[in-house]
Formats: C-alpha cells, sequence, structure tokens
C-alpha cells in the first residue's frame, strides 16, 4: 500500500463479524476461545481492520475481536490529521443511530502499544463507555468497555453538524455522510497555500509535522464538540485497567 492509499483507503476494510488475529492470519473465532487476562477496547476507525491490527502488533500477535452494535452514536471525522495523512474519525452522540463496530481484547502488553499510537494527551483521550450503549454480536460480553475519543472534536464542514464516515455503514443515519476523500479534498481547498496539485499537498501533510500541525491549528476553528458523550475519561493507567 502506498502513502497515497494508506491516506485514501482509511478506515480500511474489517470483516463484518467476530474474527481472530492469530499468526499472520485472520481466522474465524472460535466459540472456546478463552479471554482471560484481557480487556476490551471499542475500535471506532482504523483499530476495526485486521491490516491496522497487523500494523500495530506485528503477525505474532493473537487479538480476538467481537462484532458489537454501538446504539446512540454515529462515527464522523475529526478535525484532526493523522502523521499518514487521514483525516482520523471518533465516536459522536447522535440518539437513534446504531453504529456496527467491534471490540479488540487486548492483554496488558498489547495495551501499552495502543496506548502509544493513540498519542493520548494529543490527537485522544482514554475513556470508558456506558455498557448499557452495547449490543454484543458474539457470546462474549464486557463488564468494562474502553477506547479512545478524539480531544479534537469533529470536523467542521461548513454545517452545523459532523459530517459521519461514508465507510461505516450506520444504521438510521441523520448526519450526511462523505468519503475519506472528500474530506481531504475540503481539507485541500480550505488549506492548501500555494500548493496547486492535491497529491502534493497530502504528501506535504504526510513528510512535514510541522505543515500537517499547521492545517490541524485551522482546523480548530470550526471544530464540533460533543455534548453528553456516552462514555468519560479515565486515567490511562494499564495496572488500573487491569487491577478491577
Amino acid at each position: 500500500m502506498t502513502m497515497k492509499e494508506r491516506a485514501l483507503n482509511y478506515p480500511y476494510e474489517a470483516p463484518a463479524g467476530s474474527f481472530l488475529i492469530s499468526g499472520g492470519y485472520c481466522r474465524d473465532l472460535p466459540d472456546s476461545y478463552g479471554f482471560d487476562d484481557r480487556v476490551g477496547v471499542l475500535s471506532v476507525g482504523s483499530n476495526r481492520a485486521p491490516a491496522q491490527l497487523y500494523r500495530k502488533f506485528g503477525e505474532d500477535a493473537d487479538i480476538p475481536v467481537t462484532a458489537v452494535n454501538i446504539h446512540g452514536c454515529d462515527i464522523v471525522h475529526v478535525a484532526n490529521l493523522a502523521p499518514y495523512g487521514a483525516v482520523p474519525c471518533s465516536a459522536f452522540p447522535c440518539d437513534g443511530v446504531v453504529a456496527p463496530l467491534n471490540i479488540a481484547w487486548l492483554t496488558k502488553s498489547q495495551l501499552a502499544i495502543m496506548h502509544e499510537t493513540e498519542s493520548l494527551g494529543v490527537a485522544y483521550e482514554f475513556v470508558e463507555w456506558d455498557c448499557r450503549q452495547v449490543e454484543h454480536l458474539h457470546p462474549k460480553a464486557v463488564d468494562r468497555l474502553f477506547g479512545y475519543a478524539s480531544l479534537a472534536g469533529a470536523l467542521g464542514y461548513g454545517t452545523e453538524e459532523p459530517v459521519a464516515l461514508q465507510a461505516i455503514k450506520s444504521q438510521n443515519r441523520q448526519f450526511t455522510a462523505i468519503s475519506q476523500t472528500e474530506a481531504l479534498s475540503h481539507l485541500f481547498a480550505s488549506y492548501a497555500g500555494d500548493i496547486a496539485q492535491f497529491d502534493l499537498w497530502l504528501e506535504r501533510c504526510q513528510q512535514d509535522s510541522q505543515f500537517r500541525d499547521d492545517v490541524v491549528d485551522q482546523l480548530a476553528d470550526s471544530a464540533i464538540a460533543a455534548s453528553n458523550p456516552p462514555w468519560q475519561a479515565v486515567p490511562p493507567d494499564i495496572d488500573g485497567v487491569f487491577s478491577h
């Protein structure tokens, strides 16, 4: 996958049901799988996808993933840019909407890796979800569900409401949905400066962290904050997460 494809293909293909990452392959999740010494972390964007789990944890990782529906939230583009050039996403409260997501069940060492990749305190905060919002599509359920919520707010797109991520097919969607290409094209049209070609602008965002940060700073002016989300920020202390 080229760097351009990595940006434009976000959040990448993910199976509709539960699965197991094991030995470099994506397999069916056995009914007998044991979830001991693992915590559930909701995957909202690219973490839903086997390709991203391989990238983060390596081919030797063993990660069970269970399918869920999240009620009362949609998945929206956020006012940020990932280092590889994609406009990331996050959950956003929206009554009546059902978002098809999944839960990655992580060991203590895997959660430490996930924390590192989510730029805690800069791009995302560690949160605990209200489990009443979660509809499990696999026999394994959660007592506590953790995740990551964007600190930047939803992407302003010239409207008062967020724009949803077209690649994730939420039910009863109420926000307008746009593709990753449309989101990035909007940023290019608004914040290209003297760069005339989209490909050159995207490459600059990927290679020049100061340039990317300048774009993100401008996005903050029109970002849309979530009110009364079904999660709350919690300390990212890994030992604390596993002590319950």
